[in-house]
């Protein structure tokens, strides 16, 4: 896990490229604590460059640096910089840039490939010599081999770039389901990249600004980065399952989809007790491939079914404890302190507990969205954020965890709907009946519960409030979405929260909140591939059963779960007391909010904010963000 950052000059710039990279580099110094490195290169040559007088034992490595930056970069065209949180291969055969021995193919990479082990032995019968034990030169030889197809062949979390001299091309890919970051900016003076946005404002690439149709997005219709615009004005994302291929001679630049989420019924055949078996072999295996590490992993535990089954099978695979974190909130109706202990005192785990506090939050808000890039949704990230510290506090630079379950085995109130959508479209109107039912056990009063989702699905409850708060012609600016979006399947819901609403946000934040703190998140529900393909090769409908959410996930990991874990029914998210916290802080945010002069706003409307309405509480916070967003980037 690391941080990545390139650039290529079109044209005779003003700017001094070894000042610019140096200064990406630096501003994502915290992605890579372990080491530093860089590579200048013209379509003849490329060079490995040190920025400080650091002595390598390794000299025969081609990548190895051995020259520091006082030698000229003037006649150099691009640029790569890493930063290395040294995971596997703590050597310095792992540092990066690195490249093949005959120094034709540099890359720049951040990451796992968890199967490179078994690729290696692939590419090793093929012909393939290796000079390291990362996983960095497995993708090197495997893009020798396989070309741009190579990215099908990992299992894994990505984004890297690699400049390939013979072509003049530089191709970078992103991981299937975007749990690794990658931007650019294509200008016609510079095409940059980088692991964080922070990276090109730091650098003077370019000056923060917001997107005005990404802030609509954000405040109205409740989506962020949905878009390959970024809420950087001027700023790419990479999309998820995608490639780019940079031509440094024709300057042009392409993106190609390598990987969507594909529904099929190709396992429906299969019954109940076989659909758990394969996927408790699929899990299984998951959790195994990502506790390949030269450092310790540990875990992040709520006490949910998700990260409590993570847990689980890392006991049962180790055969020993290990170092897990939870956020606690002690005298809240979310704290789910006592489910964590039971989880932890089952796989006798080295339990460590951090109670976020709202002086805290104060102190650190600054800090929290300067490391997000962008706005957050509510406080529950400041719990994230605080238990990544606390891992790193205990000196462990991996965690796993739970993020994605949801997602993949139906773990939300409105995958119950779209389960209910579906009966109802196929005539199964009794089934429908007994099933919402019976969702009692997770849902309180179903059947009123499904009458108002439908009410909200044909009509935008929150239109009143979007109205007193904006401006007609911010919120006629681009298109208002209903939120209440249900669909008549469970896996086209699945596959929507996955790729629009839900899951690529809380990876961005998932990433940031670890990183910030230079800890590794692991996320074996968002980024194995063997498990997400299974899980949408069969009727999504079974993934609820007798009025229980995730269903699936619960039987097939049933034999590690405590009891009180399994027969758990409820659903809670990763939370803090938020309105408590934002009552506290209602006159500052009012202040802080009417100083951020936004001009698409009603400010007089904030005099009469209603913080016992869900949307307006949501909204008001948001609007707070964006004006703290603007104070920390824009100044």
């Amino acid at each position: 896990m690391c941080g990545i950052a390139g650039i290529i000059l079109k044209q005779n710039n003003s700017f001094d490229l070894k000042e610019t990279v140096t200064a990406m580099s630096q501003a994502i110094a915290h992605r890579g604590p372990d080491g530093e490195g860089f590579i200048f290169a013209s379509e003849s040559e490329v060079v490995p460059y040190n920025r400080e007088n650091i002595s390598f034992k390794r000299k025969d490595l081609a990548y190895i640096p051995t020259q520091n930056f006082q030698l000229s970069t003037n006649n150099f065209q691009l640029a790569f910089a890493h930063r290395r949180l040294s995971i596997i291969d703590l050597s310095e055969s792992g540092y990066q840039p690195m490249c093949t021995p005959d120094k034709k193919l540099w890359i720049t990479f951040n990451g796992e490939i968890y199967n490179y082990i078994e690729l290696k032995k692939e590419l090793q019968t093929s012909g393939h010599n290796f000079v390291s034990e990362s996983d960095t030169e497995v993708i090197l030889q495997a893009y020798r081999a396989w070309g741009f197809d190579c990215v099908k062949r990992f299992n894994g979390m990505w984004s890297f770039c690699i400049y390939d001299l013979n072509k003049q091309i530089c191709f970078a890919s992103r991981d299937r389901l975007g749990v690794k970051p990658f931007y650019y900016i294509n200008r016609n003076d510079v095409f940059a990249f980088a692991s964080e946005q922070k990276a090109f404002v730091k650098s003077g690439l370019l000056k923060a600004k917001y997107n005005q149709r990404a802030v609509h997005s954000y405040l109205v219709n409740g989506l962020l980065e949905t878009e390959t615009n970024n809420f950087f004005e001027g700023v790419e994302e990479l999309s998820p399952g995608h490639n780019l291929i940079y031509s440094l001679q024709s300057k042009e630049l392409k993106t190609e989809t390598y990987y969507r989420i594909g529904i099929d019924q190709r396992h429906e055949s299969l019954s109940d007790k076989q659909l758990i078996e394969e996927i408790e072999k699929r899990l299984y295996n998951a959790v195994k491939l990502r506790l390949r590490s030269d450092v310790e992993v540990g875990a992040c535990l709520s006490g949910g079914i998700d990260s409590s089954a993570i847990v689980g099978l890392m006991y049962k695979i180790l055969e020993r404890s290990n170092y897990c974190f939870t956020s606690v909130f002690r005298n809240e109706t979310m704290n789910e302190e006592k489910f964590a202990d039971i989880v932890a005192k089952n796989t006798k785990a080295k339990h460590v507990k951090i109670e976020p506090t709202f002086e805290g939050f104060i102190k650190e808000l600054d800090a929290l969205v300067y490391s997000q890039d962008v706005p957050i949704w509510d406080t529950s990230t400041y719990a994230q954020f605080k238990v990544m510290e606390l891992a790193k506090q205990n000196n462990i630079k991996v965690v796993i965890d739970g993020q994605g379950a949801d997602e993949l085995f139906a773990g939300y109130h409105h995958h119950y709907v779209a389960k209910w959508n579906n009966l109802f479209l196929q005539g199964q109107n009794i089934e429908m009946i007994r099933d919402i039912k019976a969702s009692k056990k997770t849902i309180d009063g179903p059947f009123v519960f499904f009458a108002k989702e439908k009410i909200k699905q044909k009509r935008n409850v929150n239109t009143s409030v979007l109205q007193h708060f904006f401006k007609d012609d911010f919120l006629g600016s681009n298109e208002v979405y209903n939120s209440a979006t249900y669909f008549d399947s469970v896996n086209e819901q699945l596959i929507h929260d996955i790729e629009t609403t839900r899951l690529k946000t809380f990876l961005k934040c998932e990433d940031r909140c670890g990183m910030w703190h230079s800890v590794e998140s692991r996320t074996p529900f968002s980024d194995d591939v063997e498990l997400i393909d299974f899980m949408f090769s069969f009727n999504g409908n079974r993934k609820i059963k007798d009025g229980i959410s995730k269903y699936l996930l619960r039987e097939a990991a049933k034999n590690v779960l405590p009891n009180e874990i399994y027969s758990r029914y409820d659903k809670k998210g990763f939370e803090t007391p938020m309105k408590k916290w934002v009552t506290e802080l209602k006159t500052q945010m009012t202040d802080e909010i009417k100083a951020a002069n936004f001009d698409f706003l009603n400010t007089t409307s904030l005099d009469k904010i209603n913080l016992d309405s869900s949307a307006q509480l949501k909204l008001f916070f948001k609007l707070f963000i964006l004006s703290r967003w603007q104070k920390v980037f824009a100044g």
